[in-house]
């Protein structure tokens, strides 16, 4: 089956048995409209960049809940908007500790020994991901770790980087960007490992 050329039913049916080309290529396909649509609900370019790749991580995630029958265009907009907007939401308790600079520096390692990663076995392709996380530099590294492992918001990450919320999106997508270029694979498919890395929380 030519995915690239595939119906958006189609693709969606592949992508919720799995297939991780059939998600990158919605991705693809849906980036530059979601980001259209996104801008016209917030003029943050980074905060809607974040938003989608926010809202394909939990497409990924749950997609054995989704509905099979669903038409995705007007549900991805429609999932973008309630991801954007519980952003915008105001936040109460939050606890920002920043580090001393000075002092500070992000020395991981991640490995399949890493606490979060509980499989007795990585996939090939999540040791791939492990191996690019380490060629990243100190402060890539730790964003990374703060954003998909212990699952913090920019506005939390800023505070404890002792960055501006700006710089946080920027160093994300640098890191990102990087990965991409060391793997060799797009930022769809860096997702979906990511989110199968993610710690599992209990309520």
């Amino acid at each position: 089956m030519d995915l690239l050329s595939a119906a958006d039913t189609v693709l969606w049916g592949a992508f919720l048995q799995g297939n991780q080309q059939a998600f990158a290529t919605i991705y693809d396909r849906y980036f530059e409209r979601l980001y259209e649509y996104g801008m016209r609900l917030h003029s943050g370019s980074d905060l809607v960049k974040d938003a989608i790749q926010e809202l394909f991580i939990k497409l990924w995630t749950n997609r054995s809940t989704l509905s099979t029958t669903v038409d995705p265009r007007p549900y991805l907009l429609v999932a973008l908007r309630g991801v954007i907007y519980n952003r915008l939401r105001p936040r109460k308790n939050v606890l920002l500790v920043a580090f001393d600079q000075q002092q500070h520096d992000f020395h991981a390692h991640f490995s399949s020994e890493h606490a979060y990663i509980k499989k007795e076995q990585l996939q090939e392709q999540q040791q791939q991901l492990l191996q690019a996380l380490n060629q990243l530099n100190a402060r890539q590294k730790e964003i990374i770790y703060l954003r998909y492992f212990e699952e913090l918001d920019y506005e939390q990450i800023a505070g404890i980087m002792g960055i501006s919320v700006k710089g946080a999106y920027k160093l994300s997508a640098r890191a990102l960007k990087n990965m991409r270029d060391i793997m060799q694979v797009s930022v769809a498919v860096i997702l979906t490992i990511l989110a199968g890395l993610r710690p599992e929380h209990h309520s």
